[in-house]
């Protein structure tokens, strides 16, 4: 055979190898980094979430009930007391930094920790002895409200604030036709 009809254009075996694992060694490449960057962004994702779940793990839950007790004289309230507890157990509330706030349409008086106008604060359902609210652990919160005017017929609104940034608030009316002097239980 002559030499000059050879083809010599085709790929041989060792050529279409080369071609092969260079596509192969390209793809992995690629792979990798979109799997690096896949595992990043789930990363960070993941850090976000547990942050979130942290403060959320924080949330106050004031109970459903609230008493108030009306004075004698005036028929204005003298003091509430609520429960609260916190909505999941992934974090504890310091029941010592707490900030209460009650709003009325006249007024906005703060109680920051330690404040005499936050009279009594009972461990109804206790896990341990210390001042952190956790989980399936249930405080009263007693206020006194003298002076702050909150009549028959008026609204309220009380804010409970930690230091860890947990807060929850509660409006209740009383009812306009309520007597003096009692004890009731507001929804």
């Amino acid at each position: 055979m002559p030499r000059e009809d050879r083809d010599d254009q085709a790929f041989t075996g060792l050529e279409a190898a080369i071609v092969f694992i260079a596509f192969v060694v390209v793809a992995s490449v690629f792979a990798y980094v979109v799997l690096g960057a896949g595992m990043f962004a789930s990363q960070k994702s993941q850090e976000v979430m547990h942050a979130g779940l942290e403060k959320a793990g924080s949330a106050l839950r004031p109970g459903y009930a609230v008493i108030a007790k009306l004075d004698n004289d005036q028929g204005l309230v003298v003091s509430v007391e609520f429960d609260l507890e916190v909505t999941t157990d992934l974090a504890a509330i310091d029941m010592r930094s707490m900030t209460y706030t009650v709003a009325t349409k006249e007024a906005l008086v703060t109680l920051p920790p330690g404040d005499d106008r936050i009279t009594d604060i009972e461990w109804r359902y206790p896990k341990d002895g210390g001042n952190l609210l956790e989980a399936g652990e249930v405080v009263k919160v007693k206020l006194d409200l003298k002076g702050m005017g909150i009549g028959r017929g008026d609204t309220f609104t009380i804010g409970m604030n930690a230091a860890e940034g947990a807060a929850a608030s509660l409006t209740r009316t009383i009812p306009a036709g309520i007597e003096k002097n009692v004890y009731i239980e507001l929804f």
